[in-house]
């Protein structure tokens, strides 16, 4: 059998390697550890991710393997989510929890929906119009508008909607009225039963998976002649290959070519994605709110969405105490502060403002991550430049697997059951 190498070692890089088998695969990674964008970090006894990460698919493959990296010791639990704005915290979704938004705004909301819903409308062309028909103009721009804007960096009407799926609710108009009334009697939120390592952050799960995989560490690519199927790295290492499958993403890999033509290199510069910053603290009081995980939807603050790591796993954070850890989005729509001091003390500011943490003297640490990757962007340049891309490298023979090597909206058991597919390929 040909070797296979591999460029990145985080899920998709380690399954590839688990599912075409360890000996006969060879990763390269840049980094000194193997994981990814599921790496897990500890400190004085607290666990933080890089964001919040949840296994819920029901495919028993997935969940199997996972739970035998832990060797069983999985929290199962319900998944519980809450919008907060300007003061007031709403059930997730909002389009069904309406009775929690203050009036007039809930009235407002209703009597657009309903307007929206009763126009004959045709297919949106982006997600500003898709947003505008699902929840109708008030809704939509005071809820979900305001959330692209702090969470995707760019105006709605700059993305398509093939992401969409299951992820926003498209709600039912009974779900609206009623859910202006009072509470429904059923979730409307599409995540629902998830699963958590109990020890040691969401990169336990992966333990199966890198057992005897061999990366190598520290290993940046530098460049690649897809033609001669030769790459080199930063620390002169040159090598030779067989089969190459590249999890680094995508704008990454044809930077680094050679070879590639120029509208390969043009198409690669106009995909986009985010950077994420991640506050995250240790907090010597419990936890002011049940939910798992919060959306802040105030324009005029940094804080994005705010991740409880202790309601994930209660051996994330000391007893008594609450993990915090909470992301603010960048691009270049849209750059990150560069004052990273700044941004802590604000998203601190922030926290105490919003009732999650009692004052500064609760606070016994605060540190700040820069995530070069978080979410790939799906403006309408995406599509033609994946198929530019995409074309030359097929004609090359190159394999890509996960989110940012396929450029899509994957989640962790799909960068699995795709690594799976893959390796069968080969």
């Amino acid at each position: 059998m040909s070797q296979i190498t591999i460029i990145g070692a985080g899920l998709s890089g380690l399954g590839m390697s688990f599912h075409a088998g360890h000996d006969r695969c060879e990763i390269y990674e840049a980094k000194a550890y193997a994981g990814g964008h599921i790496h897990s970090i500890e400190r004085e006894g607290f666990t933080f991710d890089e964001g919040p990460h949840v296994l819920f698919t029901g495919n028993e493959y997935v969940r199997n393997l996972f739970a035998e990296s832990v060797d069983g010791d999985v929290v199962e639990f319900e998944a519980k989510a809450a919008n907060y704005f300007r003061g007031h915290w709403i059930d997730h979704p909002a389009q069904s929890n309406l009775h929690q938004v203050p009036e007039p705004l809930r009235s407002q909301c209703v009597q657009a929906f309903l307007e929206a819903r009763s126009t004959l409308q045709g297919k949106p062309g982006d997600y500003q119009e898709w947003i505008d028909q699902a929840f109708g103009k008030v809704f939509a721009e005071t809820f979900p508008a305001a959330y692209t804007r702090k969470y995707w960096t760019t105006d709605p009407k700059n993305l398509g909607t093939d992401w969409i799926g299951a992820r926003v609710y498209y709600p039912k108009i009974e779900d609206v009225v009623n859910g202006a009334k009072g509470p429904l009697n059923r979730n409307t939120y599409w995540v629902q039963k998830s699963r958590y390592p109990a020890r040691g952050g969401y990169l336990s799960f992966c333990r199966k998976l890198a057992d005897g995989a061999r990366v190598n560490y520290g290993k940046t690519l530098e460049w690649i002649n897809f033609s001669e199927r030769q790459l080199g790295f930063v620390d002169g290492t040159e090598l030779d290959y067989d089969s190459l499958v590249s999890t680094i993403p995508l704008p990454t890999l044809i930077k680094c070519s050679e070879d590639a033509p120029p509208e390969v290199h043009e198409a690669a510069r106009l995909l986009r994605a985010s950077n994420i910053y991640l506050v995250d603290m240790g907090v010597r009081h419990p936890a002011k709110h049940k939910n798992t995980w919060i959306y802040v939807y105030d324009e005029d603050k940094l804080s994005t969405r705010i991740s409880t790591m202790e309601h994930f796993s209660p051996h994330n954070a000391p007893a008594g105490c609450t993990g915090i850890s909470v992301e603010v989005y960048g691009s270049a729509y849209r750059p990150l502060p560069e004052d990273r001091e700044e941004v802590k003390r604000r998203v601190q500011a922030e926290l105490i403002e919003m009732g999650l943490v009692d004052g500064p003297e609760a606070i016994i640490f605060s540190q700040i991550r820069f995530i070069p990757w978080g979410q790939v962007i799906f403006d309408h340049n995406r599509r033609g430049a994946l198929e530019v891309i995409n074309g030359f490298l097929d004609s090359m023979g190159v394999s890509r697997v996960g989110r940012y090597s396929e450029w899509k909206y994957l989640m962790t058991h799909d960068c699995v059951l795709r690594s799976r597919r893959a390796a069968a390929r080969l």
